[in-house]
């Protein structure tokens, strides 16, 4: 039976990615193809997830599963979150590919120079720059049996979903919104957004922790001529100083202990397209001028080299702390951030979006639900007036994270203030809420505002935007039996 994909024969030298703070680990490698490998007596374990770097061919990263583990020996499942990686990794196995009179799919003999195989008809000709992308879509069934079983069904509708998301925009051309708001800064926002992607110039995004600032970069790369290279975004502030370096400018074999290769930074990865540098105040001041000398020459030195490597990249840097006041304390080089403030946006925190509250949070709630496959559900007038009054100091994220977690508990066809985890003891801005007369009120949004707010007549009240004494008299006249309702809900 033939192969899904073809295997590099001889055993080759891998280096097991140690993550930050360990070392690189040495090991072997055999049978090396596009769907993974087995690599010999490394101690890995069943399950476990590493990365790899083949130390002949081109430079790719592996990123696999352990599947299988015994008598030392650990077979791998190769992963891929971006076509990129597998064309790397493709570029990778073509390269050590030995041409031998077998065939490299079933093992039959074939006669030398044929592009198909007469055994099992594959497809030999690996140097044609079309055959990955042919090879997938004639494996595309048996790459997507081989992964069903360790998935579930809302995980496999999710998929399903993403592969008509990809027919749609095929063929209509109609992609989802990256961003949603209709406010008069966010359509400032996204004119600013059209106008400098179509340049080369540095782009500096403020704005609070949640606003979208890896977003609003990604949306200029995608409008950009450069959206067919990579887009690589990093966090100054997640790694640790003493590795940040290595990460941005990469380095050369031997420069420090655990360097068995050299390997390059997120600047040479990025060559061709964009480099995205969030919390960029928060970068070391002794890499400062290191990024200066980039901007300036668009030139990157890796550590334990001797001389500068020319890369193409545009820059996108983003903060959330006040950057001109670093610069006036010295923390941040007045140079580097005239350089980088070629071009500012400033993103606005989602209380000053007015109605965007409201439109955000529905489009999120369409998009989870789908994405979780748990029917249609809408926000009850409560939520609504909730999202509506909620500071939200943790912006577009914290509504994320509150919409998901909400989608987790809901068992009813709404989503609830309880189930946003938002408190009713809100104080609502005034444009936010339209008074609604009392006679306007029916019984169950009367009930649902007692349940939601403990029977507590002054927090009911105050959601319902109406007096207490008009409250007494809403359920005097819906003959609403206040402790046999309370006495439910407990």
């Amino acid at each position: 039976m033939a192969r899904i994909d073809v295997r590099v024969q001889e055993h080759l030298q891998v280096l097991i990615k140690g993550g930050p703070g360990r070392p690189d680990r040495p090991a072997w490698i055999e049978g090396l193809s596009l769907s993974g490998g087995l690599i010999k007596k490394a101690s890995l374990e069943q399950g476990q997830a590493l990365e790899l770097r083949i130390l002949r061919g081109p430079e790719a990263e592996l990123s696999g599963i352990v599947v299988r583990a015994e008598d030392g020996n650990a077979a791998v499942r190769f992963y891929y979150p971006d076509l990129s990686k597998m064309a790397a990794a493709w570029k990778l196995v073509r390269a050590l590919l030995s041409q031998g009179p077998s065939c490299p799919y079933c093992g039959k003999e074939r006669s030398g120079g044929e592009e198909y195989c007469r055994s099992c008809g594959n497809y030999l000709a690996f140097e044609d720059g079309a055959y990955l992308d042919n090879h997938l879509k004639k494996t595309f069934l048996s790459r997507v049996a081989s992964r069903a079983g360790e998935l579930d069904g809302k995980q496999i509708g999710a998929v399903i979903r993403h592969i008509d998301s990809e027919i749609l925009k095929q063929k209509t051309g109609v992609e989802e919104a990256e961003f949603v708001g209709a406010s008069k800064c966010m359509l400032e926002i996204f004119s600013m957004i059209r106008k400098v992607a179509t340049t080369d110039i540095s782009v500096l995004i403020l704005g609070e922790s949640g606003t979208g600032k890896e977003l609003t970069a990604a949306a200029i790369h995608e409008r950009s001529g450069r959206k067919d290279k990579p887009f690589i975004a990093i966090n100054c502030a997640a790694i640790p100083e003493g590795l940040l370096e290595a990460e941005l400018f990469g380095y050369e074999r031997g420069s420090f202990t655990g360097a068995y290769a050299s390997r390059k930074g997120k600047f040479e990865e990025a060559d061709g397209g964009t480099i995205f540098l969030d919390e960029i105040g928060d970068l070391p001041h002794s890499l400062q001028s290191k990024l200066l000398r980039f901007l300036e020459k668009k030139t990157v030195e890796r550590i334990g080299s001797k001389g500068g490597k020319t890369v193409d990249a545009r820059i996108i840097a983003a903060t959330n702390c006040q950057v001109e006041e670093a610069v006036e304390k010295g923390r941040f080089r007045k140079d580097l951030f005239y350089r980088l403030n070629a071009f500012t946006i400033n993103l606005p925190p989602l209380r000053d979006r007015g109605a965007d509250k409201i439109l955000l949070a529905r489009y999120f709630l369409r998009k989870f639900s789908r994405e979780q496959v748990c029917g249609t559900k809408e926000f009850s007038p409560l939520a609504v007036r909730a999202i509506e009054g909620h500071g939200w100091p943790g912006n577009v994220r914290e509504m994320i994270n509150r919409i998901r977690s909400a989608l987790v508990i809901s068992s009813g066809p709404e989503i609830t203030p309880k189930e946003l985890s938002i408190s009713m003891n809100w104080n609502p801005e005034p444009q936010a809420r339209q008074k609604v007369p009392a006679s306007k009120l029916d019984r169950d949004l009367v009930i649902k505002a007692l349940s939601e707010t403990g029977f507590v007549i002054s927090h009911a009240a105050k959601v319902l935007n109406i007096s207490r004494p008009s409250l007494y008299l809403l359920i005097n006249k819906y003959e609403i039996d206040f402790q046999k309702c309370r006495r439910a809900c407990l």
